[in-house]
């Protein structure tokens, strides 16, 4: 087993068992540590860069092949990557999971299925450039459904709403500026 020092605290840092462990057990969010907050901001920024990339390989890949084609291969190679990652700890995951969740969980597959393949679309017909603020609107879908469905658990603050009208507002410029 590898030790990873933290560079915050310098303690030794989770490996990726603990981190697997970690993630599995229910937490608040008053119990949130420091590394756990800047981990999880590292995360953000990582997926960030990757959807970035992902939006220029992604335009390459709708103008030579059709979008439902796109997806399918970008399923099956996610789906072997995270087996491949995470495969062995599948089975204690599934069964530690609270069964009512599971419709959710369905739910989830689809709604991401159906908005992979509509980005690609969405590629094949727009530039990318037009398609990644556009696309980056979801904020905004997230902070109003969170509003409905989430009142108890989450906070919406009005900082929250300014940020997301700034996000429209940029949308809006972008969109504009390439009409």
């Amino acid at each position: 087993m590898i030790e990873i020092v933290s560079m915050w605290s310098g303690t030794p840092a989770p490996t990726v068992v603990d981190i697997d462990s970690y993630l599995s057990k229910p937490k608040t969010v008053r119990t949130e540590s420091r590394l756990a907050s800047y981990s999880g901001y590292m995360a953000g920024i990582a997926a960030s860069a990757i959807y970035g990339g992902l939006g220029v390989l992604g335009k390459k890949v709708a103008e030579d092949s059709h979008p439902m084609v796109a997806t399918g291969f970008g399923f099956l190679f996610g789906f072997l990557l995270m087996t491949l990652f995470f495969g062995y700890t599948f089975p204690k995951n599934i069964k530690n999971s609270v069964k009512s969740t599971y419709g959710f969980l369905i739910l989830s597959g689809l709604t991401t299925g159906f908005g992979v393949s509509s980005w690609y679309m969405a590629l094949s017909l727009i530039p990318v450039i037009v398609v990644s603020p556009v696309v980056s609107a979801y904020p905004l879908f997230t902070i109003g459904l969170s509003a409905i469905f989430l009142r108890n658990i989450e906070r919406i603050t009005y900082k929250t709403v300014l940020g997301a009208l700034l996000v429209l507002v940029g949308i809006i410029v972008v969109g504009l500026g390439n009409i």
